[in-house]
């Protein structure tokens, strides 16, 4: 096992009413593959509001890539897979941690939560200098009420459609609104990003 691991990302948009069945199937491959060696964490993540562009969120952790090319070799997974490429767009790649705040005092933890997820659309020229923003930004976030922890992700591979994906978790909605809201925060972003809170429907 390797100390770092790499993380999976995947955001699809798909319709309302198609994310239960959705979510079904996930843990249906999933739970095919979550004892396979290099297998850490996986958790599904869905929309609060139907407002959101993306509707579910996965977030994977392996030792590495080629742990989790050889789990999906299961005839299963694939079979399973194909049932979402009808309704379902996904975007996904391998991340890294590019960097992370965390709370002098953490959130309160009781209760779920949510997860905020910040997917970032840039060139890749600009991602040097966002991570530098979003770090200054995220030290403000941390210092909020209710800030559990705070991670951005940069894509292995720069072309992809979301370079950047920050994934934060908060005691509720509304403290990481009030939050969000605060106007020292809105001036230090360099991009617009596609940002919204979801809750864990599924893990492993």
């Amino acid at each position: 096992m390797t100390a770092d691991g790499i993380t999976l990302i995947d955001a699809w948009e798909l319709p309302e009413d198609r994310i239960d069945e959705f979510v079904a199937r996930w843990r249906e491959r999933v739970g095919l593959i979550h004892t396979a060696p290099g297998f850490r964490t996986a958790r599904l993540h869905r929309r609060l509001s139907r407002e959101a562009r993306l509707g579910l969120v996965n977030v994977a952790h392996w030792d590495s890539v080629e742990d989790r090319d050889r789990a999906l070799s299961h005839p299963g997974f694939t079979a399973s897979a194909a049932t979402a490429t009808g309704y379902a767009t996904v975007y996904g790649g391998w991340y890294q941690v590019a960097a992370e705040s965390r709370p002098a005092a953490i959130g309160s933890g009781e209760g779920p939560g949510i997860t905020v997820v910040e997917a970032i659309e840039l060139p890749g020229e600009r991602i040097d200098d966002t991570v530098s923003r979003w770090l200054d930004r995220a030290e403000l976030m941390s210092g909020a009420p209710g800030c559990r922890d705070n991670r951005l992700y940069r894509a292995v591979d720069p072309d992809i459609r979301f370079p950047l994906v920050g994934i934060a978790r908060w005691d509720s909605p509304e403290v990481w609104d009030a939050a969000n809201n605060d106007p020292r925060l809105r001036q230090r972003l360099s991009t617009v990003p596609d940002i919204a809170p979801f809750r864990v429907v599924a893990e492993f």
